[in-house]
């Protein structure tokens, strides 16, 4: 008997890796090779082709809800395709390769992805049954944390010999990348997308769980107990308190530590979401 996948969705630097880490730890299969964000490279990638398709990014995701009937119904043809292609053994690696399609799993499995939050409108026609797993977390931290890596790790405005070459031949895939992230202030718009798009998943499958980071922070025991029992992981004990001695509770509001960090929460704070999430009071 088949099991449907669990896909795991939010806004970049949510804690969503944390999590997949600690779930892969406890026997949910999450992809044979994966990036270096703990993302299964055969999703990564589809995402990726998928987000290119409609002309979206990491950071900008709306242009991805123009997409028409017409392509979704060609684009759902070709996940059905990519499922069970060759290309799945990326996903399932030599040891689970005798599947014919990745829809006959019938052991607990599922695969993160931030992009997921908006391609999972696409993916529920292939596993109409998929669990979703949501983690959110405080705006400030996550575009904070977005912005140091992305931002200003991938830019770095400097003309090295990879820039030269992608100069002469003018190649401006990743130049430069992620403009949006210039700001917390339009980061915040960027997490409210994200942030917006997966509270309306409910709505669309039978099985979703919202997990707020800063929750889980404060008691892992009983969120990680909860998150398996979901993601229907028969766990013991010992291993749930051998997963949460890692949890390093002090990265709860770590921006509260910034003085320009705070001045900018407080400029947000009131936004409908903010509340909607109880961000609104945080000291």
């Amino acid at each position: 008997m088949s099991i449907p996948p669990v896909i795991i969705v939010g806004m970049h630097r949510s804690g969503t890796t944390m999590i997949t880490k600690m779930l892969e730890n406890l026997g949910l299969f999450v992809g044979d090779k994966k990036e270096i964000n703990h993302e299964a490279l055969f999703f990564w990638n589809i995402n990726n082709w998928i987000f290119e398709l409609t002309l979206s990014r990491a950071d900008l995701p709306h242009n991805f809800q123009y997409l028409s009937p017409q392509a979704r119904a060609v684009i759902v043809q070709d996940l059905k395709y990519f499922i069970q292609s060759p290309k799945k053994k990326l996903f399932l690696g030599s040891k689970h390769n005798h599947f014919e399609s990745l829809q006959d799993i019938d052991f607990p499995w599922g695969w993160k992805d931030p992009k997921n939050s908006f391609t999972v409108d696409l993916w529920k026609d292939i596993f109409p049954q998929a669990r979703i797993l949501h983690i959110y977390r405080n705006p400030i931290d996550s575009i904070q944390s977005f912005m140091k890596r992305d931002f200003e790790l991938k830019n770095r405005y400097r003309l090295n010999w990879k820039k030269k070459l992608k100069r002469y031949f003018l190649i401006s895939k990743n130049y430069h990348q992620n403009f949006r992230l210039f700001s917390l202030e339009e980061g915040y718009n960027l997490w409210e997308e994200y942030v917006s798009k997966c509270l309306t998943i409910d709505q669309e499958f039978e099985h979703v769980l919202h997990i707020k980071y800063e929750d889980f922070l404060d008691n892992p025991d009983k969120y990680l107990r909860e998150i398996t029992e979901f993601c229907q992981l028969t766990i013991s004990d010992k291993l749930i308190q051998q997963e949460i001695q890692s949890v390093q509770n002090d990265r709860k509001y770590a921006f509260l530590k910034h003085s320009e960090y705070v001045d900018v929460y407080n400029r947000i704070k009131d936004k409908p979401l903010m509340k909607k999430l109880h961000y609104d009071n945080i000291s």
